[in-house]
């Protein structure tokens, strides 16, 4: 295709955004509006996930023993700890320590554990920490059946639930996306549609004097990636600023600091703001085919 076909398609479809500027304006808004309530889903269930992480890093698995257990199965425990790989590092308690650390823990209620010393309940263990959160489940079936070993412990209901939220907030975020989809599509669509009627009379010429049939679709379908495009873009930035601010308030108000809790705009935004513009600028072409296919015979 020459050059200056292109610049023909670029100038026919500048010149088309001009004349409809009001639909275009208002394509472009619904685009920026769709993605800015989309952002704030996927914002919200990157942390989600990002929290979920951080949280899963940091269990650890709390091996308890039998009372009966004797020497040699403790070597034989921590010979199996160094051989495994989806474990990072292990450290034994004893009982003492283990009632130490729960008097730590239990501050305000030293009385409660007063004569504990003589005759100690509680029971050894070995700390284990997991290579990475999403082995902990696999690893505490693996290490619950060797020898000596009574139960373990690693908050089980606990990143349960957190997992399950996060699950649910990622298919919220899908069936958000679908909805504002079929929105944005609908204003493109009809956007470009009024655009093709008012130059039906255009597009007939062309035809008769030859004009293939994507020879005419190609400028709609460069306007509808356009809008597309800067609704998108738009999204970005007002996402992008908008996160920035949320957590600059967060700060301030608790101290919560970015990276610790929260996933920071870094690291979130290089992945939304490629999915904004594959999204904006989609959404902007398939309006337009669309619009081309139902409205015309070509």
């Amino acid at each position: 295709m020459k050059i200056n076909t292109f610049r023909y398609f670029f100038r026919d479809c500048f010149r088309s955004i001009k004349k409809n500027s009001l639909m275009s304006i208002a394509s472009i808004i619904s685009v920026l509006a769709a993605l800015v309530i989309l952002g704030i889903f996927l914002i919200l269930a990157f942390n989600i996930e990002h929290i979920t992480n951080e949280m899963e890093n940091q269990l650890e698995l709390k091996v308890f023993l039998k009372e009966d257990i004797t020497e040699a199965q403790k070597d034989s425990l921590e010979n199996a700890f160094d051989s495994n790989s989806n474990i990072e590092s292990f450290i034994f308690e004893t009982k003492e320590d283990a009632l130490k650390n729960m008097a730590e823990e239990l501050n305000q209620y030293q009385k409660i554990l007063e004569g504990l010393e003589e005759d100690n309940p509680l029971p050894e263990s070995y700390v284990v920490k997991a290579v990475n959160g999403e082995k902990i489940v696999p690893l505490s079936k693996e290490l619950s059946e060797l020898e000596g070993v009574d139960y373990i412990n690693y908050g089980e209901e606990y990143v349960d639930s957190l997992i399950k939220f996060s699950n649910f907030a990622n298919a919220l975020s899908l069936v958000v996306l679908v909805i504002l989809t079929g929105i944005s599509l609908f204003i493109i669509f009809n956007t470009i549609k009024i655009t093709v009627f008012a130059r039906r009379k255009e597009i007939g010429i062309m035809k008769l004097i030859g004009s293939t049939n994507w020879y005419i679709r190609i400028p709609f379908l460069i306007e509808g990636s356009i809008l597309g495009f800067v609704g998108s873009l738009l999204a970005v930035l007002v996402v992008r600023n908008g996160y920035y601010f949320f957590l600059g308030i967060l700060q301030e108000q608790s101290g919560i600091l970015m990276g610790t809790t929260f996933a920071t705009p870094e690291m979130i935004m290089p992945q939304i703001t490629t999915y904004f513009l594959i999204y904006g600028i989609g959404v902007g072409a398939v309006g337009s085919l669309f619009s081309m296919r139902k409205f015309l015979d070509i």
